[in-house]
């Protein structure tokens, strides 16, 4: 019997190729299309993507491309905690495996000092004789915002703003020691400055930013307690709170080191304040701060409760001087956490409202007292705000 002789044209060579290539293993997939899509991989993620097979894990192990842009790679998705050095700035990401820390040229910050974090913008001031100067900078975009220097005879301690510069309502406050207060909106071409009536009962925290909340600023005060005023008004007429549902943060005072102010995304505040080691089993306390009903005769103390907080659900808390936040997380099981200012081994560590432990998400480190840690200088948490660029005739 002949043999019937199968002639392919060069279309049906090419079919047969095409479905070959579909039939192919996923182990075969370009090394460098591995990489950069590990890179975009959470902690648990990323370590299941290494047992698939050998070559991704090999794929793992490939020298990333630097990084010379914040723009369109994992830092603009989630917080991250920024560290502003003497020669670059490094950018260490509390859930990417693959990118432990990050050094990137700003030359435009090497000279300056975070005071605040907020919608992707970075709110600083000068160093030294330029210690007066005050400026706004998106290192998403590299664009900068010059504002008015300040005049007074003290620079700012902590500060704080109320939308981005580019809002027409944009509001900065600024707290120069325990004496003075400036302010400053949009389209201002000076700064406003209030002398401060101290009141023994009241001395605003220079440990912790004012927040500007529903068109009032609260401040922490040095005793525990809660200070209110409407900044279109004279900010001498401080409403003062003290909240009865904090006895232990009442009597350990001397133990607080850190406090911090957070706008929640529901619309609320709290307040977290952080204990020395050794004198309580929780180092760190969550609170809410109910809705204040604010009224200018208000000239007396008042009391307030606020509401403990033991869980956070699905959401983190990201702590710093100069910026904190709550966000919520989709993948579930990773909520519940507060991811402070510092790092171990380029590793970001956070507190476990869970189980009352400092931890990483990277390894197994796993304690109830801290040590062997560090904070970067000049550091706050940022995250990616909306896109925007400035026209070439924005004026603040």
């Amino acid at each position: 019997m002949a043999k019937q002789i199968v002639r392919y044209s060069t279309e049906d060579q090419e079919n047969q190729e095409n479905k070959k290539g579909l039939h192919r293993s996923w182990s075969h997939l370009p090394p460098e299309l591995l990489c950069l899509v590990s890179s975009y991989l959470l902690a648990g993620d990323f370590t299941t993507f290494r047992v698939i097979c050998k070559s991704w894990r090999s794929s793992t192990s490939l020298p990333r491309p630097a990084v010379s842009t914040l723009t369109d790679s994992p830092w603009s998705l989630s917080p991250c905690l920024m560290s502003v050095g003497l020669h670059k700035c490094t950018f260490f990401h509390p859930a990417y495996q693959k990118h432990d820390a990050c050094e990137i040229d700003i030359p435009e910050l090497l000279d300056a000092r975070i005071r605040f974090s907020k919608y992707g913008w970075l709110l600083l001031t000068g160093f030294g004789h330029d210690n007066f100067s005050v400026f706004f900078f998106n290192p998403f975009t590299k664009e900068k915002v010059e504002l008015p220097k300040y005049t007074k005879r003290e620079s700012f301690v902590t500060m704080s703003f109320s939308s981005p510069p580019t809002s027409s309502d944009c509001f900065v406050i600024g707290i120069c020691g325990w004496d003075d207060f400036g302010f400053i909106k949009r389209g201002e071409k000076r700064w406003t400055s209030h002398t401060i009536i101290k009141r023994p009962e009241f001395t605003p925290s220079t440990y912790c930013n004012p927040i500007l909340h529903k068109g009032l600023c609260y401040c922490l005060g040095e005793n525990g307690g809660l200070g209110v005023f409407d900044p279109n008004d004279n900010p001498s007429n401080w409403i003062i709170y003290h909240n009865d549902k904090i006895p232990l943060i009442q009597e350990k005072l001397d133990s607080v080191h850190r406090s911090y102010l957070v706008e929640s995304d529901e619309g609320k505040l709290l307040a977290i304040f952080m204990v020395e080691e050794g004198d309580t089993r929780t180092p760190i306390h969550v609170f809410e701060l109910p809705k204040l009903q604010v009224n200018k005769t208000m000239m007396k103390p008042c009391k307030i409760v606020c509401r403990i907080v033991r869980s956070l659900g699905n959401r983190i808390l990201y702590i710093s001087l100069g910026g904190s936040f709550l966000e919520p997380v989709v993948p579930r099981g990773l909520g519940n956490k507060i991811y402070l200012p510092i790092i171990q081994d380029k590793k970001n560590i956070y507190y476990s409202l869970s189980t009352g432990k400092y931890c990483s998400i990277f390894d197994d480190y796993s304690t109830k007292n801290i040590h062997n840690v560090q904070e970067p200088r000049n550091c706050c948490w940022i995250q990616g705000g909306p896109k925007l660029t400035l026209n070439k005739d924005f004026e603040w």
